[in-house]
Order: structure tokens, then sequence, then C-alpha cells
């Protein structure tokens, strides 16, 4: 994640759950590198955090750029076989998965982070046995 780019956290009251909110950050990410001038112009402003997703979703370009996308995607999928669909199904839910194991990993650092601050551990008037 660019550290210039919104968090997870800014898509979870759209995706309703971390690792989703994380897969749609991911998802506006490739979308940012899009070949649809449109589609990337809208990726960047939300992951900027300069236009809001349901703002975007409002506004007529962006809102048409992004359907013409979702037809194709649907007609490929209708084209699909029913064992590519349950492959497509499968890839989805290993990605989800993926996320959550992601988040997991994180939030264990993140912890582990703090305990090393709240504690102090790398300070070096406490290796010396006193402190303020």
């Amino acid at each position: 994640m660019n550290e210039n780019e919104l968090g997870d956290e800014e898509f979870l009251d759209i995706a309703r759950d971390p690792a989703r909110a994380r897969a749609l950050r991911k998802s506006l990410q490739r979308l940012a590198e899009s070949k649809d001038e449109t589609v990337r112009e809208m990726a960047r402003e939300v992951l900027a955090g300069r236009v809001g997703l349901r703002q975007a979703m409002r506004t007529g370009a962006y809102r048409e750029a992004l359907h013409e996308g979702a037809v194709r995607g649907m007609r490929a999928y209708e084209q699909m076989s029913a064992e590519e669909r349950s492959a497509a199904e499968s890839e989805g839910m290993r990605q989800l998965d993926m996320n959550r194991a992601e988040i997991d990993r994180e939030r264990v650092e993140r912890s582990g982070e703090r305990e090393r601050a709240r504690t102090g551990g790398s300070a070096p008037h406490q290796a010396r046995g006193w402190q303020l």
C-alpha cells in the first residue's frame, strides 16, 4: 500500500469485514493501473481520499466506466462452465483467507510493537537499571 493511500479501515463501512475491505482496497489499486483512463482516475481519487467510493459511484462518468467493466465481467462469468465458476469461487475464498491471515499477522506485529513501546523495550536508560 502506498503511504498516501487510504487503508483498509476506510472501506469497512462498505465491505463490513476486514478481509473484504482489504480485497476492495486491492481491487482499487489494480483499477488505478487500468488502461481505461476514467477507471484509473476514479480509483486513484478514491485511494487518495479525495472522493469517497459511494460518491464516485454516483458520478456519471465513473459509474458508466465501471458499469461497462462489470457487464464485460458478467458476460465472461456467464460463459464459464460450472467447473470454472466453482474454481473462481474457490480462488476468491482462498484470497479472502489469505487476507485474513495477513491481517492477523499484522495485528500480532502491531501488538508486539505496542508491548515493546509500553515496556520500554529498547530504551537505553532501562538497560542500566534506572528509569525516569
